[in-house]
Order: structure tokens, then sequence, then C-alpha cells
């Protein structure tokens, strides 16, 4: 594919895009969502001078078409990855993405090598979460070199994985990083094992990954309040739902903690919550709030499904099977509340444990603390927090001579 082209040849690419996405199994609804940008990418190219699809020309597009709308966060989500999937197919002549329904299935030419060098990583004592993310990268990867051709690992080269490489580019420094590793390791393996006649790892950069880069997203007092007081706590969902939320905002526990809390977990007596945190695998034991506490109350008595499950929040459709989406909701709400989500904003349930721990700073609670409460495996995590606390880094201003 070559990658420089004219804005007058956008049409025949959208098509065969379109085509691959369909033998693909991304679904009608999806790809319609995407056709509607593409559409209107294709109407803005007929009002301007044939031009190169380059940078500026998308940005003009986006300026033209979406304007101020590209301040929400659901717009430049949609709009990002419709350009995102056409600049990759143009870029390097594959379907970036996986479609929701697809089951990621490996090739049976990729089955072999992945499956054996995902049980060697599993030897190294990777958790379930990281086992998980593994394997989510090595089904997006397998993907990339079938679309460029390669039906077996054996038959990838190294400009496939200098293609990929720039397709990394874009991405956050984790993510390439972690794909990265995970390719030099797999290209090392696949070696060792007779996958591949040539060690491919030497032509694979490294790629420092600097923890804590970004400043840790927070919500104001007055956003938390208003999100919390946004749920209707009159009906089954939102008493779900506001139970969750508070346990977020006032106890600052991950997600993927608050999904797996069991019964077991609360000692109503003593008014305790104990549990093994699923990311660090650290024993947590808190107090339970007297808010927290009546919001689950309230929920276990007049909002929970009949149900036999051993966790506390359940889904509210048969077989109320083990809550799992929690941003899409935290969106909804924020909405709900009229707080607005800039695209530059990055949202989601963590938010609410970034806001408790840094309101503890300011009032003045010690570091240790913090990190004991929210059950941090390292005291270094919960540092970042100084990054960000004003009233802290007054202190250390220094005096400038005039």
């Amino acid at each position: 594919m070559k990658t420089t082209i004219s804005t007058a040849e956008l049409n025949p690419l959208i098509s065969a895009l379109e085509n691959e996405m369909q033998k693909k199994g991304y679904s009608p609804l999806s790809i319609q969502g995407l056709k509607n940008v593409w559409n209107a990418l294709l109407h803005y190219a007929s009002t301007v001078p044939v031009t190169s699809f380059n940078e500026d020309f998308r940005e003009g597009f986006l300026q033209t078409e979406y304007g101020l709308r590209l301040e929400l966060e659901y717009t430049m989500y949609r709009v990002s990855r419709a350009l995102e999937l056409l600049k990759n197919y143009i870029d390097f002549g594959v379907v970036t993405g996986v479609p929701k329904r697809n089951g990621h299935e490996i090739s049976q030419g990729y089955h072999s090598l992945l499956t054996s060098f995902a049980d060697s990583e599993a030897q190294r004592g990777l958790s379930e979460g990281s086992m998980k993310s593994l394997w989510s990268r090595l089904y997006r990867l397998h993907l990339f070199f079938v679309d460029k051709g390669a039906d077996t690992f054996s038959m990838v080269t190294r400009d496939m994985v200098n293609d990929f490489i720039k397709y990394m580019a874009s991405y956050s420094t984790t993510y390439v990083s972690e794909n990265l590793r995970m390719l030099r390791r797999l290209s090392l393996y696949a070696f060792q094992n007779n996958y591949h006649e040539e060690d491919l790892s030497g032509c694979i950069p490294s790629v420092k990954n600097t923890r804590q880069q970004r400043l840790p997203a927070v919500f104001t007092g007055d956003e938390t309040e208003k999100i919390l007081s946004s749920f209707d706590r009159e009906n089954p969902l939102g008493k779900r739902n506001y139970a969750i939320f508070l346990i977020a905002a006032r106890m600052g526990l991950r997600s993927s903690d608050i999904r797996t809390l069991e019964f077991s977990c609360i000692d109503w007596n003593n008014k305790i919550l104990s549990f093994t945190q699923k990311k660090t695998k650290k024993f947590l034991t808190l107090p339970i709030p007297d808010d927290v506490g009546w919001a689950i109350i309230d929920y276990l008595k007049n909002g929970r499904p009949s149900s036999d499950s051993k966790y506390i929040f359940i889904q509210h459709k048969p077989p109320y099977g083990q809550y799992a989406d929690l941003r899409n909701v935290l969106i909804k709400q924020m909405r709900c509340a009229e707080i607005e989500t800039p695209a530059n904003r990055r949202i989601g349930m963590h938010c609410f444990r970034h806001t408790l721990a840094t309101a503890m700073l300011e009032n003045g609670v010690p570091l240790p603390v913090i990190s004991q409460t929210l059950g941090h495996a390292d005291i270094s995590s919960t540092e970042v927090y100084l990054r960000i606390n004003i009233s802290q880094l007054k202190l250390c201003a220094l005096e400038v001579e005039l």
C-alpha cells in the first residue's frame, strides 16, 4: 500500500476498507457508524481543492465538519477511530482493531506458537490479569501479520516487523513498550523453537517505559458530589450503581475489586471490609463508612435481584452474573450531572481513587497511611500524588531575586 495519496483517491480506498471489515466480522452497525464519518470526509474533500491526505487536510476536516463537537468525548472517539482505521489501512494495508463479536480466535497458522509462548510466559509467574493482557496483545499482533500476508509466523519478515513498529508509533509509551517487549520475546522464542528460521528480536528496539509520566486524573469535590447525587436511588439499578460509586469515592477501591466483592468480605458487626486486591494480591482491611454501609444495605434489601451469586454487585438481567461495565455508567452519570467531558480529559473509575488520595494528602494525612488505605504495594505509587498537591508544592517554592 502506498502511504501518500490524494484526496481524490479516498472513495475507492474507503470502499475497500469497508469490504475488509465486513470479511473480518465487524457488525453492520459498527461499520455504519464509521461510514457516517467517512461520508463526511468525502463530502469535505469534494468542497476543497484536491490535495494530499495529510495532517493538514485531516485537521481542516475536523474543524469544518465537527468544530466544537470534538470537545465531547464520544464524538472525538468516534471520529478519531474512523480516521485511524482509514489511515492505518492506507499506511499498512491492514484493518486494525478487533471486532467485538469474533471471539478472539487465533488463526490456525499461529495457534501452536502463540499457545506455547503464552504457556512459557505463564511459567514466569504472570498474574491472571497480565496473562489476559498478553493474549489481547498477541491476538492483535497476529491479526496485523495475517493482514500483511503472513499466514504463519515463519512468513513474517523484517519489513513486516518494521511496519508494526511504525504502526505502534502513535500510541502511548507504555503501550508501545509492552508490545515491543512482547514481540522481542516472541521472536526469540519462535527462533529457539524452530517456528522461524531467523531471530527477528534483534531488529526490535527497546522503548523505555517511564512510570507515572502523566499526572493522576481527579474530580473536584463538587464534581464528585454532583455525580453521587445524580443517581436515581428509587430504582434497583440506581441503588446498585450509587453503592458502587460511593465505595469508589469514599474508600478508594479499584473497580476490579469492587466488581469482585463477595458477601464474605464484609464483617457487619465490626463494620469492616476485607479482601485480597486483584492487582497487587495484597490483603486489605478497611473500615466501612456509615453512608457506604447503608447504601450497600439498601441495595441488598431493595435492589438486588434474587440470585445465589457470591458477588454483592451483579447484573440485573438473567443469568445475573458478575457486574462488569463501570466506565460507561460513569460517562452517563457525568452527563446527568451536567459535568463536561472534554476529549483530552482521561475519565474512569480510577478518578475517584485519585481524588480520595489527593484529598487525604491535602488534609495532612501522612503518605504511609494513604498508601495503606489505597492498598499500594509500594509507597512510590503513592508519591505521585505529591505532584498535584498545590498546597504542598507551594512550600517548595523558591524566592526569585529581582
